[in-house]
């Protein structure tokens, strides 16, 4: 890998290039979450590449020229707030069932 990184002048250059490195090495990978929200956020990829889009097309909508990077999107991304507004039964390991036992029905 060290080799394929010649061809970028800086780190910060390579995290633009490659998004996902970007991505993947934001906040809920290096420490301070547990591992269901990482499992959660391993998973939303897609998502939150979409959400970039949008702020970069409502800032073309304002007559701005876009100058948000990627990586400074993900810099000011509310990962602990989103994750928390999910409602338990979207959290990954976790559901309705984790707080109240299952019925079960006998028939005679």
């Amino acid at each position: 890998m060290a080799q394929g990184l010649a061809g970028f002048a800086d780190f910060e250059s390579f995290l633009e290039d490659v998004p996902e490195a970007a991505y993947y090495s934001a906040a809920p990978f290096t420490g301070g979450m547990t591992p269901t929200q990482r499992q959660y956020w391993s998973g939303q990829y897609g998502n939150i590449q979409n959400q970039y889009m949008g702020a970069l097309g409502q800032q073309m909508r304002a007559g701005q020229r876009p100058s948000m990077q990627f990586t400074d999107f993900l810099e000011t991304y509310p990962w602990t707030e989103r994750y928390t507004a999910l409602s338990p039964r979207l959290r990954p390991g976790a559901g309705t069932t984790r707080f109240s036992p299952g019925v079960r029905r006998y028939f005679a």
